[in-house]
């Protein structure tokens, strides 16, 4: 699907439905953790940059 990238705002790029994923790294007095973020439409520049689960074609 072509449309707005929902992450850097890029318009008229193919973009593929994600869940975008807030990655909290380990340290010595805390565990590490992932929290999942909403859906959005991300372009291929942004999917390459940031963690995320690809969910399917938007």
């Amino acid at each position: 699907m072509t449309g707005t990238c929902g992450s850097c705002g890029r318009d008229d790029e193919d973009v593929v439905l994600v869940r975008r994923l807030y990655v909290t790294p380990e340290a010595w007095d805390t565990p590490g953790k992932v929290e999942q973020g909403d859906e959005e439409r991300w372009c291929f520049v942004c999917r390459t940059h940031y963690p995320h689960e690809e969910l399917g074609q938007a």
